[in-house]
């Protein structure tokens, strides 16, 4: 298991006389060139394959299908394409994530929220302009429809409440090693099988006496996503909260130690935070602690991603407590937000003042005109003086 190197374009290491080998996990480690034949012509013990956030390119071999113990594939993010073998159809048992490549060839079926078992194909083709392809499996995940989605509240992993006068919404899909969950405002994505743990939940939750965000999260192994779906166009204020509700906090025991928890932020695919360590910044664990960016929309999806690159334990105070984990998400706009009419059309507040404005205006002149008419106005009073 070799994950996040910091270093250049390598190509794919000579691995074919390890045919013992039950999990390949090289994860982010800016490998470049086609997924070697060999993995499933020689190395079939595979239960896991982990080639994720490298610069991989060329086809899914065939070769991997006959890898009859393999329970986990993760290429997302990588360059990938050609058509996506049949293998990987609706009645697989494999858990796979071939999200974010760049497939050229429409699969049979365009569902990216396969019930059954647990798999990621979203933005797996770089064109958008194919209609005939659902807005999940395109690239940036654009709007189907017109853009009217001005702000967003989600309470991660938790039901529907309100906090600071804003109703956040519920949270609460069953998520899995490659899932992905949508609905019109907002979607999200996981990726990764717990280390040691793969019967781990993907929510938290903690005892509290007054439910709030912070009594509940989501979180996931190694990559999170969240996405503001059919945003307008422009600048907004992304508050990410989070509270440590996992780890222990109990100081005096030593046998076990302490956990730690560390992951980094990007938005919009840019880092914005390295090594984030909620107990540190919080103050403590159990303890809130908002986070706050001002992030551009230029298109009309917001991606907020969260990613473990190793750091920190993964086995206190159980085996499974690690990874990315937040609370709650709230993004609201930096501009005036327009305001919805009839048949779904957007029109500013001006606009709004003016409709409203307008027939008054034009009354007042009527009403005026009749009597200035019948004397009542200027006219009768000069008659009698």
């Amino acid at each position: 298991r070799i994950t996040d190197l910091n270093v250049s374009n390598t190509p794919f290491p000579n691995l074919q006389d390890l045919t013992k080998l039950t999990d390949l996990v090289l994860r982010n480690c800016s490998i470049s060139g086609p997924i070697p034949s060999y993995i499933g012509q020689r190395m079939l013990n595979i239960v896991k394959l982990d080639l994720s956030f490298n610069k991989l390119s060329g086809t899914i071999p065939d070769t991997l299908d006959p890898l009859k113990l393999l329970l986990f594939m993760y290429l997302t993010n990588n360059s990938l394409t050609g058509k996506l073998s049949q293998w990987l159809s609706d009645d697989t048992t494999v858990n796979f994530d071939v999200s974010y490549n760049n497939f050229s060839e429409e699969l049979q079926s365009t569902n990216c929220q396969a019930n059954n078992f647990y798999r990621n194909r979203i933005a797996i083709y770089s064109s958008q302009e194919n209609k005939s392809i659902d807005w999940c499996l395109k690239k940036d995940l654009p709007c189907p429809r017109k853009s009217t989605q001005y702000d967003l509240f989600i309470n991660c992993g938790g039901q529907s409440l309100a906090f600071e006068r804003k109703r956040y919404e519920q949270d609460t899909a069953d998520m899995g090693p490659s899932s992905f969950y949508s609905n019109d405002r907002w979607a999200c994505s996981t990726t990764g099988d717990f280390l040691g743990n793969d019967k781990l939940s993907y929510i938290a939750s903690a005892k509290t006496p007054d439910e709030d965000i912070y009594s509940t999260a989501r979180l996931a192994p190694f990559s999170l996503k969240y996405y503001g779906l059919c945003l307008l166009k422009g600048s907004y204020t992304v508050k990410l909260h989070f509270a440590e509700i996992m780890l222990t906090a109990d100081p005096t025991n030593n046998t076990r130690g302490w956990g730690k928890r560390i992951f980094d932020i990007y938005i919009q695919g840019d880092k914005v935070r390295s090594d984030f360590n909620i107990v540190e910044e919080a103050g403590g664990i159990g303890k809130g602690i908002v986070k706050e960016y001002k992030v551009n929309v230029t298109g009309s999806t917001l991606e907020i991603h969260l990613y473990w690159s190793g750091k920190g334990t993964t086995a206190l105070p159980t085996r499974g407590v690690y990874g990315p984990l937040i609370s709650a998400i709230s993004v609201t706009p930096n501009f005036d937000p327009p305001t919805e009419i009839s048949a779904g059309a957007i029109v500013s507040i001006g606009a709004i003042v003016g409709i409203v404005v307008a027939p008054v205006v034009v009354l007042i002149l009527i009403i005026l005109a009749v009597l200035w008419k019948k004397g009542y106005v200027g006219g009768k009073y000069l008659e009698d003086k």
